[in-house]
């Protein structure tokens, strides 16, 4: 059977509830699963470089040499010292490499660190100690990139206790799945409608079969 335009939007206009129900579904499960899963906050930190006094040799040393910083920020022997020295409780070292992410930010000169943790109060707490902790230990170190100069490290604000959760994303998750629904309802009622290969009307058969009626059953009887 030769499949038109005209089929497919007959299908579409007969089975546009199927594409419904499925859209539903799909949203209010994803919605469902999603918001059942522990909420994580995340606390970020900016920790800002420069050079006193002010040198393009300096800077551009900071800029091949930030990397390095980021590695020093992310390094378990650093979280380690923090977690012991400040007496910081249920905080599993093992588990904070996956928690913990430091980002290098060569244009402007900063390292960017943030958290995730399941309580707010945790991922700000750690975020501050840790960021303090790398600023100390940066400033007690020779700093002397460039003759004449010192490298200076700053915290322009201190981390804030989240106020939301940074995941899960109910919301985001189940309009994503019912429009992924929707899109896989209207393929489903699309695919129902060139399957069917029943003719119901004298325009299909003449058609289809080139043939004419020469009556028809009223529907219903």
């Amino acid at each position: 059977m030769q499949v038109d335009i005209k089929q497919i939007f007959t299908g579409l206009r007969k089975r546009w509830w199927l594409a419904l129900i499925v859209m539903l579904s799909a949203g209010a499960v994803a919605y469902i699963y999603t918001n059942a899963q522990p909420r994580i906050y995340q606390a970020q930190v900016t920790i800002v470089s420069k050079c006193v006094p002010p040198d393009n040799g300096c800077i551009e040393a900071i800029k091949k040499t930030l990397p390095t910083y980021a590695q020093e920020l992310g390094s378990k022997d650093l979280w380690r010292h923090v977690i012991d020295d400040n007496l910081i409780q249920d905080v599993d070292l093992d588990a904070l490499p996956g928690q913990i992410k430091v980002q290098a930010r060569p244009d402007d000169n900063d390292l960017v660190m943030t958290v995730d943790n399941r309580s707010a109060d945790m991922a700000a707490t750690l975020a501050d100690r840790i960021s303090r902790a790398f600023v100390e230990r940066q400033m007690a170190d020779t700093q002397d990139l460039v003759s004449g100069n010192r490298v200076v490290w700053d915290i322009p604000q201190t981390p804030e206790r989240p106020q939301k959760p940074y995941q899960p994303r109910p919301l985001l998750y189940g309009g994503a799945a019912a429009l992924f629904g929707l899109i896989l309802g209207l393929l489903l009622a699309i695919a129902l409608e060139l399957l069917d290969t029943t003719l119901k009307t004298p325009a299909e058969v003449t058609q289809y079969l080139g043939m004419s009626t020469l009556g028809v059953i009223p529907k219903g009887t």
